[in-house]
Protein backbone atom coordinates (compact mmCIF):
# COMPACT_ATOMS: atom_id res chain seq x y z
CA UNK A 1 0.00 0.00 0.00
CA UNK A 2 1.40 3.36 -1.01
CA UNK A 3 1.86 5.97 1.70
CA UNK A 4 2.49 9.64 0.80
CA UNK A 5 4.36 11.98 3.10
CA UNK A 6 2.82 15.38 3.77
CA UNK A 7 5.27 18.26 3.27
CA UNK A 8 3.62 20.09 6.18
CA UNK A 9 4.49 17.23 8.54
CA UNK A 10 8.08 17.15 7.35
CA UNK A 11 8.36 20.93 7.77
CA UNK A 12 7.08 20.55 11.34
CA UNK A 13 9.71 17.92 12.09
CA UNK A 14 12.52 20.13 10.76
CA UNK A 15 11.26 23.14 12.70
CA UNK A 16 11.08 21.21 15.98
CA UNK A 17 14.71 20.17 15.59
CA UNK A 18 15.97 23.56 14.41
CA UNK A 19 13.93 25.64 16.87
CA UNK A 20 14.67 23.38 19.85
CA UNK A 21 11.33 21.93 20.87
CA UNK A 22 7.60 21.62 20.24
CA UNK A 23 6.63 24.93 21.86
CA UNK A 24 9.19 26.97 19.94
CA UNK A 25 8.22 25.21 16.70
CA UNK A 26 4.61 26.18 17.33
CA UNK A 27 5.69 29.83 17.63
CA UNK A 28 7.76 29.68 14.45
CA UNK A 29 5.02 28.00 12.39
CA UNK A 30 2.27 30.09 14.00
CA UNK A 31 0.17 27.04 14.90
CA UNK A 32 -0.85 25.56 18.25
CA UNK A 33 1.33 23.16 20.22
CA UNK A 34 -1.38 20.44 20.07
CA UNK A 35 -1.27 20.76 16.28
CA UNK A 36 2.50 20.24 16.39
CA UNK A 37 2.02 17.10 18.47
CA UNK A 38 -0.64 15.85 16.07
CA UNK A 39 1.74 16.28 13.14
CA UNK A 40 4.35 14.14 14.88
CA UNK A 41 1.79 11.45 15.73
CA UNK A 42 0.84 11.30 12.06
CA UNK A 43 4.51 10.88 11.14
CA UNK A 44 4.83 8.12 13.73
CA UNK A 45 1.88 6.35 12.08
CA UNK A 46 3.29 6.78 8.58
CA UNK A 47 6.77 5.43 9.34
CA UNK A 48 5.53 2.81 11.80
CA UNK A 49 7.82 3.85 14.65
CA UNK A 50 8.15 6.81 17.03
CA UNK A 51 10.05 9.70 15.51
CA UNK A 52 11.03 11.07 18.92
CA UNK A 53 12.17 9.23 22.04
CA UNK A 54 11.39 10.71 25.44
CA UNK A 55 14.12 10.67 28.11
CA UNK A 56 13.72 12.60 31.38
CA UNK A 57 11.15 14.96 29.84
CA UNK A 58 13.58 15.72 26.98
CA UNK A 59 12.83 14.61 23.45
CA UNK A 60 15.40 13.42 21.00
CA UNK A 61 15.09 11.84 17.59
CA UNK A 62 14.90 8.09 17.35
CA UNK A 63 17.13 6.33 14.79
CA UNK A 64 14.26 6.28 12.29
CA UNK A 65 13.62 9.93 13.13
CA UNK A 66 17.23 10.82 12.33
CA UNK A 67 16.93 9.13 8.95
CA UNK A 68 13.57 10.75 8.28
CA UNK A 69 15.03 14.17 9.13
CA UNK A 70 17.73 13.82 6.47
CA UNK A 71 15.20 13.03 3.78
CA UNK A 72 12.77 15.66 5.11
CA UNK A 73 15.32 18.44 4.60
CA UNK A 74 15.83 17.38 1.00
CA UNK A 75 12.12 17.05 0.23
CA UNK A 76 11.17 20.39 1.82
CA UNK A 77 14.02 22.16 0.02
CA UNK A 78 12.93 20.75 -3.36
CA UNK A 79 9.29 21.62 -2.59
CA UNK A 80 10.17 25.23 -1.73
CA UNK A 81 12.42 25.63 -4.79
CA UNK A 82 9.68 24.30 -7.07
CA UNK A 83 6.98 26.53 -5.59
CA UNK A 84 9.27 29.55 -5.90
CA UNK A 85 10.12 28.69 -9.50
CA UNK A 86 6.51 28.15 -10.53
CA UNK A 87 5.46 31.35 -8.79
CA UNK A 88 8.14 33.33 -10.61
CA UNK A 89 7.07 31.78 -13.92
CA UNK A 90 3.47 32.81 -13.34
CA UNK A 91 4.54 36.34 -12.35
CA UNK A 92 6.46 36.60 -15.62
CA UNK A 93 3.22 35.86 -17.47
CA UNK A 94 0.98 38.35 -15.63
CA UNK A 95 0.78 42.03 -16.46
CA UNK A 96 -1.15 44.83 -14.78
CA UNK A 97 -0.96 47.86 -17.08
CA UNK A 98 -1.92 51.45 -16.31
CA UNK A 99 -2.86 53.77 -19.20
CA UNK A 100 -3.27 57.50 -18.68
CA UNK A 101 -6.59 59.11 -19.57
CA UNK A 102 -5.08 60.96 -22.55
CA UNK A 103 -4.32 57.64 -24.28
CA UNK A 104 -7.45 55.75 -23.27
CA UNK A 105 -8.42 55.21 -26.91
CA UNK A 106 -5.31 53.12 -27.56
CA UNK A 107 -6.40 50.39 -25.13
CA UNK A 108 -8.28 48.08 -27.59
CA UNK A 109 -5.37 47.99 -30.01
CA UNK A 110 -2.89 47.69 -27.18
CA UNK A 111 -4.68 44.68 -25.71
CA UNK A 112 -4.68 42.97 -29.09
CA UNK A 113 -0.96 43.70 -29.60
CA UNK A 114 -0.04 42.46 -26.13
CA UNK A 115 -1.98 39.23 -26.54
CA UNK A 116 -0.32 38.64 -29.91
CA UNK A 117 3.27 39.39 -28.94
CA UNK A 118 3.52 38.76 -25.19
CA UNK A 119 2.92 35.31 -23.60
CA UNK A 120 0.50 36.30 -20.84
CA UNK A 121 -1.88 34.22 -18.77
CA UNK A 122 -3.57 37.26 -17.24
CA UNK A 123 -3.78 40.88 -18.35
CA UNK A 124 -5.41 43.71 -16.41
CA UNK A 125 -5.70 47.38 -17.43
CA UNK A 126 -6.62 50.40 -15.37
CA UNK A 127 -6.85 54.05 -16.39
CA UNK A 128 -6.42 57.34 -14.59
CA UNK A 129 -4.27 60.43 -14.37
CA UNK A 130 -0.62 59.86 -15.17
CA UNK A 131 0.47 61.16 -11.75
CA UNK A 132 -1.77 58.70 -9.91
CA UNK A 133 -0.71 55.79 -12.08
CA UNK A 134 2.94 56.64 -11.36
CA UNK A 135 2.14 56.33 -7.66
CA UNK A 136 0.44 52.98 -8.28
CA UNK A 137 3.57 51.80 -10.07
CA UNK A 138 5.72 52.74 -7.09
CA UNK A 139 3.38 50.89 -4.75
CA UNK A 140 3.35 47.79 -6.97
CA UNK A 141 -0.37 47.99 -7.80
CA UNK A 142 0.48 48.02 -11.52
CA UNK A 143 3.50 46.55 -13.31
CA UNK A 144 3.77 49.06 -16.14
CA UNK A 145 2.41 52.52 -16.95
CA UNK A 146 1.84 54.15 -20.34
CA UNK A 147 1.51 57.92 -20.06
CA UNK A 148 2.19 61.15 -21.88
CA UNK A 149 5.11 63.22 -20.66
CA UNK A 150 8.89 62.90 -20.44
CA UNK A 151 10.75 60.11 -18.63
CA UNK A 152 11.09 60.54 -14.87
CA UNK A 153 13.12 57.51 -13.82
CA UNK A 154 16.19 55.76 -15.16
CA UNK A 155 14.22 52.79 -16.49
CA UNK A 156 11.58 54.84 -18.35
CA UNK A 157 11.45 54.43 -22.13
CA UNK A 158 10.04 56.93 -24.62
CA UNK A 159 7.91 54.72 -26.83
CA UNK A 160 6.82 57.45 -29.24
CA UNK A 161 6.64 61.19 -29.76
CA UNK A 162 3.36 62.78 -30.82
CA UNK A 163 3.09 65.97 -32.81
CA UNK A 164 0.27 68.24 -31.67
CA UNK A 165 -2.12 70.67 -33.34
CA UNK A 166 -4.90 73.07 -32.43
CA UNK A 167 -8.52 72.06 -32.99
CA UNK A 168 -11.74 74.06 -32.85
CA UNK A 169 -14.55 75.72 -34.78
CA UNK A 170 -13.69 78.35 -37.44
CA UNK A 171 -13.70 81.91 -36.11
CA UNK A 172 -12.69 81.06 -32.55
CA UNK A 173 -9.13 82.21 -33.26
CA UNK A 174 -10.44 85.69 -34.12
CA UNK A 175 -11.84 86.22 -30.64
CA UNK A 176 -9.90 88.33 -28.17
CA UNK A 177 -8.90 86.70 -25.96
CA UNK A 178 -8.94 83.29 -27.66
CA UNK A 179 -11.13 80.79 -25.71
CA UNK A 180 -9.15 77.70 -24.78
CA UNK A 181 -10.25 74.28 -23.46
CA UNK A 182 -7.80 72.30 -21.33
CA UNK A 183 -7.63 69.29 -19.04
CA UNK A 184 -8.57 70.10 -15.46
CA UNK A 185 -5.38 68.68 -13.95
CA UNK A 186 -2.69 71.33 -13.94
CA UNK A 187 -0.09 68.57 -14.14
CA UNK A 188 -1.58 67.04 -17.31
CA UNK A 189 1.11 67.12 -20.05
CA UNK A 190 -1.31 68.42 -22.70
CA UNK A 191 -2.38 71.28 -20.42
CA UNK A 192 1.23 72.16 -19.62
CA UNK A 193 2.09 72.12 -23.32
CA UNK A 194 -0.93 74.33 -24.07
CA UNK A 195 0.05 76.90 -21.45
CA UNK A 196 3.73 76.87 -22.41
CA UNK A 197 2.89 77.38 -26.09
CA UNK A 198 0.49 80.24 -25.48
CA UNK A 199 2.69 81.76 -22.79
CA UNK A 200 5.62 81.93 -25.23
CA UNK A 201 3.50 83.84 -27.77
CA UNK A 202 1.83 87.22 -27.94
CA UNK A 203 -1.66 85.71 -28.29
CA UNK A 204 -4.20 86.84 -25.70
CA UNK A 205 -6.15 83.85 -24.37
CA UNK A 206 -8.33 82.66 -21.54
CA UNK A 207 -9.41 79.27 -20.21
CA UNK A 208 -13.11 78.72 -20.84
CA UNK A 209 -13.35 75.02 -20.08
CA UNK A 210 -11.52 72.48 -17.91
CA UNK A 211 -12.37 68.86 -18.66
CA UNK A 212 -11.51 65.67 -16.82
CA UNK A 213 -9.64 64.18 -19.76
CA UNK A 214 -8.73 64.49 -23.41
CA UNK A 215 -12.20 63.43 -24.61
CA UNK A 216 -13.75 66.32 -22.66
CA UNK A 217 -11.38 68.73 -24.43
CA UNK A 218 -12.39 67.13 -27.74
CA UNK A 219 -16.08 67.69 -26.93
CA UNK A 220 -15.46 71.33 -26.03
CA UNK A 221 -13.48 71.96 -29.22
CA UNK A 222 -16.00 70.13 -31.40
CA UNK A 223 -18.96 72.00 -29.93
CA UNK A 224 -17.42 75.43 -30.50
CA UNK A 225 -16.82 76.25 -26.84
CA UNK A 226 -13.08 76.74 -27.27
CA UNK A 227 -9.96 75.61 -29.07
CA UNK A 228 -7.89 72.75 -27.69
CA UNK A 229 -4.36 71.52 -28.24
CA UNK A 230 -4.44 67.79 -29.05
CA UNK A 231 -2.22 65.31 -30.85
CA UNK A 232 -2.34 65.81 -34.61
CA UNK A 233 -4.32 62.65 -35.41
CA UNK A 234 -7.23 63.74 -33.20
CA UNK A 235 -9.49 64.66 -36.13
CA UNK A 236 -9.10 61.12 -37.49
CA UNK A 237 -9.92 59.61 -34.12
CA UNK A 238 -12.89 61.86 -33.35
CA UNK A 239 -14.99 62.65 -36.45
CA UNK A 240 -16.28 66.20 -36.63
CA UNK A 241 -13.23 67.69 -34.92
CA UNK A 242 -11.79 70.47 -37.07
CA UNK A 243 -8.09 71.40 -37.11
CA UNK A 244 -7.23 75.08 -36.86
CA UNK A 245 -5.40 76.20 -40.04
CA UNK A 246 -1.66 76.62 -39.62
CA UNK A 247 -0.52 80.11 -38.69
CA UNK A 248 -3.64 81.24 -36.82
CA UNK A 249 -2.33 80.02 -33.46
CA UNK A 250 1.26 79.50 -32.31
CA UNK A 251 2.95 76.25 -33.22
CA UNK A 252 3.41 73.93 -30.22
CA UNK A 253 6.78 74.56 -28.61
CA UNK A 254 7.58 70.83 -28.60
CA UNK A 255 6.23 67.39 -29.38
CA UNK A 256 4.55 65.28 -26.73
CA UNK A 257 6.49 62.17 -25.62
CA UNK A 258 4.69 58.97 -24.70
CA UNK A 259 6.60 57.17 -21.95
CA UNK A 260 6.44 53.58 -20.80
CA UNK A 261 7.49 52.97 -17.20
CA UNK A 262 8.12 49.47 -15.88
CA UNK A 263 8.03 48.50 -12.21
CA UNK A 264 11.07 46.90 -10.56
CA UNK A 265 9.41 43.48 -10.26
CA UNK A 266 8.59 43.21 -13.97
CA UNK A 267 10.99 40.81 -15.75
CA UNK A 268 13.18 42.47 -18.38
CA UNK A 269 12.03 40.16 -21.18
CA UNK A 270 8.37 40.98 -20.51
CA UNK A 271 9.10 44.71 -20.33
CA UNK A 272 10.91 44.58 -23.68
CA UNK A 273 8.12 42.64 -25.38
CA UNK A 274 5.51 45.00 -23.96
CA UNK A 275 7.42 48.02 -25.29
CA UNK A 276 7.26 46.59 -28.80
CA UNK A 277 3.52 45.96 -28.46
CA UNK A 278 2.98 49.51 -27.19
CA UNK A 279 4.83 50.99 -30.16
CA UNK A 280 2.76 48.90 -32.57
CA UNK A 281 -0.54 49.94 -30.97
CA UNK A 282 0.39 53.62 -30.76
CA UNK A 283 1.49 53.73 -34.39
CA UNK A 284 -1.87 52.32 -35.47
CA UNK A 285 -3.76 54.64 -33.12
CA UNK A 286 -2.23 58.07 -33.62
CA UNK A 287 0.36 57.61 -36.35
CA UNK A 288 3.10 59.04 -34.16
CA UNK A 289 6.83 58.80 -34.64
CA UNK A 290 8.24 55.71 -32.88
CA UNK A 291 11.23 56.32 -30.68
CA UNK A 292 14.32 54.18 -31.18
CA UNK A 293 14.17 50.91 -29.30
CA UNK A 294 16.92 50.47 -26.72
CA UNK A 295 19.81 48.35 -27.92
Amino acid sequence: MRRDLDIRLLRTLITIVDAGGFRRAADVLNISQPAISQHIRRLDSLVGEPVFLEARQLQRLSPVGEELLRYARQLVRVNDELVLHLGATQRRRRLALGVCDTLIGVIPGLLAALKQHVPLTRLAVQTGAGERLAEDLGEGTVDMVLRTGPPRAAGDQVAMTLSCNWFGRPGLTEATPVPVAVCASKGAPLRRLTEETLGASSVAWRTVYEGLGVEDVVTAARSGLGVGLLFSAADRLWPGLQPVPQGLLPKPVRDLPVTLSAGPRLPDELAGAALGAVRTALSAYVGGVPAALPS
